[in-house]
């Protein structure tokens, strides 16, 4: 069974005007997003850079030590760089309108891939080690917009110009939302200039987004991609009709990896949705729907303002001051109040009773 690497074997040496793009192209430059491209790639307005160039100062700023340090995503992105640095095909792309921002409320990247024949990449980065991405995940589902979903349509606003290329948008998990979220409220002359938006086992949305017109518009564009047996892509509201559903080399959670796809040709190897995914995204959509909305946003807050009070902002922080961080962690949780450790107690309670439904 093939993967990405396969495809960069059998295709790096075509250029896109040799070799069309592909949902497999979709894949890889979304994953570009969770590169460290700080002070690599200009930021919006400030030139391009070609991929080549980037990768080579991406390793000559970091030390492999440091990039294996990084959360999963991130590690995996940047030798993906590398080894497209090495292709015909992705070299000479252009990278540009770089962009990271995060604060106690909101994660949030994004980068423009200039293809040669006058389209556009726009990648949204899924979420990476910083405590505030992995609430709004959490709380996407009591909240819209969520800070990163308004950053993601002002982003998609400021980058796309009236006489520019046409684009595709895509992202890979809470980037394939950004995307979607992106498309469906972006001016109107920058929607008819969008080719498809991919989601890359992205999560849907809430039920008062998705039963829109703003979905409707945007339906026939919209292409959610999902392996066999992940979780993330079927959270909240989703097409049923509209998953493609690949296989993986690996199992359960660890398909959200999309480096895993099993690429046949250049596509990827479709696949059928596993019992376990179907049993996971009913038991989800139930517990939704049946959900106090109020109790749900006051079981994130508390849960995260553990981790504010331990004074982790970056997940990594746990892994570098492992010992220290557990206590510190362990300590503030006892602290929660009376009243919220019920509230986690129960929402946890019954989404396991849904479960065992």
């Amino acid at each position: 069974m093939g993967t990405i690497k396969d495809y960069l074997k059998k295709y790096g040496k075509y250029t896109f005007l040799e070799k069309e793009f592909t949902e497999v192209d979709n894949a890889i430059l979304a994953s570009l997003s969770y590169v460290e491209f700080t002070g690599i790639v200009p930021n919006t307005g400030n030139g391009s850079i070609t991929l080549y160039e980037a990768s080579e100062r991406l390793f000559s700023t970091y030390t492999k030590k440091t990039i294996d340090s990084r959360i999963l995503a991130v590690r995996k992105s940047s030798y993906l760089l590398k080894e497209l640095a090495k292709t015909n095909r992705y070299k000479d792309l252009l990278l540009l309108n770089y962009e990271y921002k995060i604060n106690n409320d909101m994660q949030f990247g994004a980068l423009c891939i200039k293809l040669p024949n006058k389209t556009m990449y726009v990648s949204f980065e899924g979420t990476d080690s910083y405590v505030s991405g992995w609430k709004e995940d959490f709380m996407s589902y009591v909240t819209f917009p969520l800070p990163a979903q308004r950053e993601a349509v002002k982003y998609l606003n400021r980058v796309v110009k009236f006489f520019g290329p046409n684009i595709y948008i895509g992202g890979h998990s809470k980037g394939g939302n950004l995307a979607l979220v992106s498309a469906m409220y972006c001016r109107k002359f920058i929607l008819k200039k969008i080719i498809q938006i991919y989601s890359n086992d992205g999560p849907g949305l809430r039920e008062d987004e998705y039963f829109t017109f703003r979905y409707d518009f945007i339906r026939k564009k919209y292409t959610h991609i999902i392996p066999e047996e992940g979780v993330v892509g079927i959270l909240l509201t989703n097409d049923e009709n509209n998953y493609t559903v690949v296989k993986s080399t690996n199992k359960k959670f660890f398909q959200h990896d999309l480096n895993t796809w099993v690429v046949e040709d250049d596509k990827f190897a479709r696949g059928e949705m596993s019992s376990f995914t179907k049993k996971c995204r009913k038991t989800l959509t139930n517990w939704i729907r049946k959900m106090d909305k109020e109790k749900m946003e006051k079981v994130v807050d508390n849960l995260f303002k553990i981790f504010v009070q331990a004074e982790i902002n970056d997940l990594m922080d746990i892994k570098k001051e492992k010992i220290r961080k557990i206590r510190r962690l362990y300590k503030e949780a006892k602290t929660i109040d009376k009243e919220s450790e019920k509230l986690l107690s129960s929402v946890f309670k019954e989404l396991f009773q849904e479960w065992r439904k």
